[in-house]
């Protein structure tokens, strides 16, 4: 799902995904699920030259991006959280969730911050901290 809403001065994009992921405790294999939602907001910036023309060309500038990952685990309400990254995002910057043994990683232009079952949130690089603006809360 994508809804865009442009303003003269913003443009809004906002989108779902769900996926599902399995990770393992004591043994076994516990599949859970990740909903993220997408919320970008890109100022828009018209270049001057243009300011009297009908169809004005727009400067490029960059993202800010919040995403709100729901992780649901249908066996323990324990494992259910909701995790808030807030991002700068540059025009070549990728977004990726992948799977680990513990839980699952978020990756943004090579930067991680990986999310372990039952211990929270986890920089594999330090430096990576003053990339993402991250809240975690717990599911009531």
């Amino acid at each position: 799902m994508t809804n865009m809403i442009a303003q003269s001065n913003s443009q809004t994009v906002e989108t779902k995904t769900t996926k599902t992921f399995e990770f393992k405790k004591d043994g076994k294999t516990i599949p859970y699920r990740v909903t993220v939602y997408r919320t970008s907001n890109t100022p828009l910036k018209l270049k001057k030259t243009d300011k009297s023309k009908l169809n004005q060309e727009r400067k490029s500038m960059n993202e800010q991006v919040t995403k709100l990952i729901y992780v649901d685990n249908d066996q323990w309400d324990d494992y259910d959280k909701y995790i808030v990254l807030r991002y700068e995002k540059d025009p070549n910057d990728s977004f990726e969730l992948k799977p680990t043994d513990k839980g699952f990683k978020v990756v943004v232009d090579q930067k991680n911050v990986e999310y372990i079952f039952g211990e929270g949130l986890y920089f594999v690089n330090n430096e990576d901290k003053d990339f993402f603006f991250v809240d975690e809360f717990d599911t009531i």
